[in-house]
């Protein structure tokens, strides 16, 4: 039996960004072995980055409140309410409806250009974290990534959003890395921080790092490098500046080498694909996938989804025909200006 997840099922957003008027409803799948999923294409510049967004936006101000709108101003460059109010309106209102194991959840988010944040719930005393801790760097993560400070996705389970300028940054990591708690978010990847710390874990050399998950997580990690590199995880090897280099070597023989030389589009599926089973089930946003994928992934990459996290819910917007048209035709929706 298929697990109940935190899932949203209605949208309605009224001049937020590009979008004047947009509502949606986001089903469950008639049959519990089905995906839960909704492919959304259309052309650009219709505004499906917007949608996204808003979504992100409703889950921030029903699971921790007006403290995510504070963290904004400090990121971006322009007034943060001229940038979520469509030019010319008053305010922006994001209406939505959540469901949580059993229970339905609607939310009502209204800003207006002074910068008031009115939030209503009609369940209040919610519990949508199993732990609080580090949510709010991820609010960060994510005004920063707006204000394109930031790469990494946004993983705030049961939410993650990976947005369409994601990134795997190039270069290596510290030792201190693991147990520093506020480093600069454009300093690092967050894949490949997890990827250190469960291969330090495994070794076992290290006190107060959690050992019990490496073996699974460094599992994952091969079986997704082997599939879209022909390669295994290798060592980690230092470097001269005292900084460690994240090491692959070919499944058939040859020499090692930085993950770092790997395509972009190689190491973007492997990293979108690890977060996502890392962190899942819960709502799981993805902007335009093909910007990060070679074109013989574009038809396999929605199967792969389910076939690692099943029991999430999948939101996902593409100009790709072959990702539009790799779901069912009630899984699908074509956005059209009217």
């Amino acid at each position: 039996m298929k697990e109940k997840h935190t899932a949203l099922r209605y949208l309605k957003v009224q001049n937020f960004k590009a979008l004047d008027f947009f509502e949606i409803e986001f089903p469950p799948p008639r049959m519990t072995v089905d995906p839960d999923i909704l492919v959304m294409g259309s052309k650009n510049g219709w505004g499906k980055t917007s949608v996204l967004e808003a979504c992100v936006l409703l889950f921030l101000a029903a699971a921790i409140g007006e403290e995510s709108f504070k963290l904004g101003n400090r990121y971006l460059s322009t007034d943060l309410y001229d940038l979520l109010i469509q030019a010319g309106a008053k305010q922006a209102i994001i209406e939505g409806t959540f469901e949580i194991k059993n229970e339905s959840i609607s939310v009502t988010l209204t800003i207006d250009k002074q910068g008031n944040i009115n939030i209503e719930k009609t369940q209040k005393n919610i519990e949508w974290f199993s732990t609080s801790v580090g949510y709010r760097r991820e609010i960060e993560r994510f005004w920063s990534a707006m204000a394109g400070l930031s790469f990494d996705p946004l993983i705030l389970p049961p939410l993650m959003y990976f947005h369409s300028y994601r990134k795997v940054q190039e270069g290596n990591l510290e030792l201190g890395m693991l147990v520093e708690k506020n480093l600069p978010l454009n300093r690092t990847s967050r894949f490949k921080l997890e990827i250190l710390h469960s291969m330090m874990s495994d070794a076992n050399l290290f006190d107060n790092i959690d050992e019990t998950t490496a073996k699974p997580v460094l599992a994952k990690l091969n079986q997704l490098v082997k599939l879209y590199t022909g390669c295994r995880i290798d060592k980690l090897r230092p470097a001269s500046d005292s900084t460690i280099e994240f090491r692959i070597i070919p499944i058939d023989g040859g020499m090692s080498f930085t993950f770092d030389a790997l395509s972009s589009g190689q190491k973007e599926i492997i990293s979108t694909l690890f977060l996502l089973w890392r962190y899942s089930p819960g709502i799981i946003l993805i902007d335009e996938p093909e910007l990060h994928l070679n074109v013989e992934w574009h038809s396999g990459f929605i199967k792969q989804l389910y076939k690692l996290a099943p029991h999430s819910q999948y939101i996902i917007t593409t100009h790709s025909e072959d990702v539009f048209s790799s779901v069912d035709q009630d899984r699908r929706v074509l956005l059209m200006k009217e």
